[in-house]
């Protein structure tokens, strides 16, 4: 099993980069494409609080576990009829069956002294060498980039989507429109590439179809007829006459 829950490991990993890289690329990458992007303005205060809290919890949590681990692990523990899988203290964290243990706090306190430390020498080995020199992108001679022209999150995700293609299965559509006079001048070239939720189409559009079905259903079941509310009531009463006399 320890292959696979490596394999496992490194695809889920390899997939939270790729779905960090193209959601960074959503709001940050390339230029706008639309007025709407153009003039698009900060969330409220409300929203911008929401999202702070949650932001907070998920750091919490990933640099003290502590705090709940020994909650989930008793609870794993009783449902699954075995010993706390997870001995916590104040900073370390241990498994049961793993000799060492994992301090997440100090791990990312190494970390970003680490980073500090080496930003700060990277500065000063560029302060002593060279000023800064501020100088325009390079576009291949071709003047300033346009919208048109530069990357954005799509296309950071595409070879991405190459590779699950028989998973996420996109609906590519072309169109190649021909100027009247000759077909084999092309006026224009349109493109489209959409990728559907399979989750969404196979899992809950079936039970919200069943729901709204049933819901439809319910204004001719109770139409405001006396005798076919008494229909119902003698159909149960008989049929529950029935399971009596069918069970005793």
């Amino acid at each position: 099993m320890m292959p696979i829950a490596v394999a496992t490991v490194a695809l889920t990993a390899g997939l939270a980069v790729a779905t960090f890289v193209k959601a960074f690329g959503v709001g940050f990458l390339a230029r706008p494409r639309s007025e709407q992007a153009a003039n698009a303005r900060e969330s409220s205060p409300t929203m911008l609080a929401g999202m702070g809290v949650a932001g907070v919890a998920c750091v919490v949590l990933a640099l003290m576990p502590a705090l709940v681990l020994p909650a989930v692990g008793g609870a794993s523990g009783r449902v699954f009829g075995a010993t706390d899988p997870v001995s916590a203290g104040l900073l370390t964290v241990q498994l049961q069956g793993f000799a060492g243990s994992l301090a997440p706090l100090l791990v990312a306190v190494a970390v970003v002294a680490t980073t500090m430390a080496v930003a700060v020498l990277a500065r000063l080995f560029a302060a002593r060498h060279r000023a800064r020199v501020s100088a325009r992108l390079w576009d291949c001679g071709a003047g300033p980039l346009s919208a048109r022209m530069e990357y954005t999150a799509t296309s950071f995700a595409e070879p991405l989507q190459r590779v699950f293609d028989d998973v996420v299965r996109p609906e590519h559509d072309v169109d190649i429109t021909h100027y009247r006079e000759s077909r084999y001048l092309v006026e224009e070239v349109s493109y489209r590439l959409r990728v559907p939720d399979r989750v969404e189409h196979r899992l809950y559009r079936p039970v919200l179809a069943g729901v709204r079905a049933w819901g439809r259903a319910g204004p001719r079941l109770a139409n405001g007829s006396v005798h076919l509310y008494l229909g119902y009531g003698f159909v149960v009463v008989c049929g529950a006459l029935i399971l009596l006399v069918v069970t005793q």
